[in-house]
């Protein structure tokens, strides 16, 4: 069985999400997505917009997910689930994910992949 890790806050969900969960499970068997904590978040006043709560039901609630965890980053989430893959959406590439993440892949034997397509942001809708 292949298990991919996708992180994310998934604050307003938007198409762009929808698309990346559904490439990052076309990856694997089983899907696991991480949502950082509401304390976590450091996207700017009044974010998130809603709740880890309510985000967690959003992601759960999406067909190509299989399960979701609440963490405070995604390092804890590569600790604890030790996936096979590691996914990040088409706005990373291997020189712009975080250094940390990327070595813990390398030393875990985790490959780091990306969904492609058309980048999306729920962020700059609150600026």
């Amino acid at each position: 069985m292949t298990t991919v890790l996708a992180n994310g806050v998934f604050d307003v969900l938007h198409f762009g999400h929808l698309i990346h969960l559904e490439q990052a499970r076309a990856m694997g068997n089983k899907l696991i997505v991480s949502v950082t904590l509401d304390s976590a978040v450091n996207k700017g006043p009044g974010r998130p917009v809603f709740d880890q709560r309510c985000r967690m039901s959003m992601v759960i609630a999406i067909k190509h997910v299989d399960e979701v965890v609440l963490v405070e980053s995604a390092m804890q989430a590569l600790s604890m689930v030790r996936p096979d893959i590691f996914v990040k959406g088409p706005d990373y590439t291997i020189d712009t994910i975080e250094p940390a993440h990327r070595e813990f892949c390398e030393r875990n034997g985790i490959a780091i992949r990306f969904t492609v397509g058309e980048k999306f942001s729920s962020s700059a809708l609150f600026k």
